[in-house]
């Protein structure tokens, strides 16, 4: 083993190898919490929102060590804080293989590791060796039980300057080991606490975080049956849509049908009055050239009943009103066949003839003065009412159902 390489006088360790928990860990169980304190402030670190002074020794450790790994060469002043405490790593004259190092840290971990060291010592084979930790168990005994007897003393007096001084510097590693070891233990205790509490609120997180999940399965149970919905909703919509463009299409196809048979209607109308007016033109014509006739007194005309007289117009009877078609009334005759249309025509031309007609059975409209109805077919109604300007004109509205009635007559209040 004497081949095997050494660690460097100074104590200096690539620290930023390591992790940040577990570089923490060192510092925390190497370093005082002044110490750390001290370090944290003279290397100018902080904790964003936290007075450095308000930080635990945990946290102070935390920062050393982010800095540490982050920066390599900050390391400098914590190994020196490292000698001025601990002087030397252990056995640092001495080379370590991984079965010592495993042997080391057993030793060191252990609650009787003073115990152990001694026990190694003592059965050292090497008489040198053996004196060290006589000379140990000595310091310790002073240290522990008071001076000895005289003749102990004398005894001490006798031993070589040299096993003195390493006798008194073996007692003061045993001290400072003793109070690594006492800090360590404290450190154990509150690790543990803080382990128990970390356990506990980690058992909380996870009750959270089921009690989310099973939130969560409920919360998409319910999307999925929403999204169904929604499917389901769409469909309906799409079948309404169709079925009322359908029957958009039907009515406006009936509309115009009805507008055609309107047109023809007006056309047929049109060209009989037209041909009324040319016979009446003609009879005007005729009877003008009679009289024009006797009052110059031509030869050749003859004068008879036939040249002088021009038919008159039949006598409308006193009952008689001037009809008037609104643009409400063509409006609602589309959309009704062509046998109510015909029908509708012939009523209104039969109540401005004799209002009182006995088939028409008119009945004054409930609610609204002026309105009356009648009927065209079984349920079918012509509204109309007595023209406001003239009385002697009667206003054809509308073409109904029987049973819009209702309806007809709440809108014509509002009008």
């Amino acid at each position: 083993m004497t081949g095997d390489p050494l660690p460097p006088p100074v104590g200096d360790a690539p620290l930023h190898e390591l992790s940040r928990d577990a570089l923490s860990a060192f510092f925390y169980a190497a370093l005082l919490p002044e110490e750390a304190l001290a370090l944290v402030k003279s290397m100018g670190l902080s904790a964003p929102g936290f007075r450095t002074e308000g930080l635990s020794e945990v946290e102070l450790c935390d920062l050393l060590a982010d800095e540490v790994r982050a920066v390599p060469a900050s390391r400098a002043p914590v190994l020196e804080a490292l000698r001025q405490g601990l002087k030397e790593p252990a056995f640092a004259q001495s080379p370590l293989d991984a079965v010592a190092a495993d042997e080391l840290l057993e030793v060191a971990g252990s609650d009787h590791g003073l115990a152990i060291a001694l026990w190694r010592l003592l059965a050292d084979p090497q008489p040198q060796v053996r004196a060290r930790g006589a000379a140990a168990l000595e310091q310790l005994a002073a240290d522990w039980y008071g001076p000895g007897p005289a003749g102990a003393g004398a005894v001490g007096r006798g031993r070589p300057e040299a096993a003195v001084d390493v006798e008194a510097e073996l007692g003061k590693k045993l001290r400072t080991a003793e109070e690594k070891l006492a800090r360590a233990e404290a450190r154990a205790v509150e690790a543990r606490r803080k382990a128990d509490e970390a356990r506990e609120k980690l058992q909380a997180q996870v009750k959270e975080a089921r009690a989310e999940a099973a939130r969560a399965v409920g919360d998409a149970a319910r999307a999925r049956e929403q999204a169904d919905q929604a499917r389901q909703a769409r469909g309906r919509a799409e079948a309404e849509l169709s079925e009322a463009r359908a029957t958009d299409e039907a009515v406006e196809l009936q509309r115009v049908r009805g507008a055609a048979r309107e047109a023809e209607t007006a056309r047929h109308v049109a060209e009989a009055r037209s041909e009324k007016l040319a016979e009446q033109v003609g009879r005007l014509e005729e009877a003008l050239r009679a009289a024009e006739a006797r009052e110059t007194g031509a030869p050749g005309v003859a004068a008879g009943p036939a040249a002088d007289t021009v038919e008159e117009p039949e006598e409308a009877p006193a009952s008689w009103l001037l009809p008037v078609f609104t643009e409400e009334f063509y409006d609602s005759l589309r959309g009704w066949d062509r046998r109510i249309q015909r029908a509708a025509v012939k009523q209104a031309f039969l109540l401005a003839q004799d209002h009182r007609h006995p088939s028409l059975r008119a009945l004054p409209l409930g609610g609204i003065p002026g309105y009356y109805r009648v009927r065209v077919a079984t349920d079918v109604r012509l509204i109309y009412r007595r023209g406001e300007a003239r009385q002697d004109a009667v206003e054809i509205l509308s073409v109904i159902d029987r049973e819009d009635l209702d309806r007809y007559i709440r809108q014509a209040k509002t009008r």
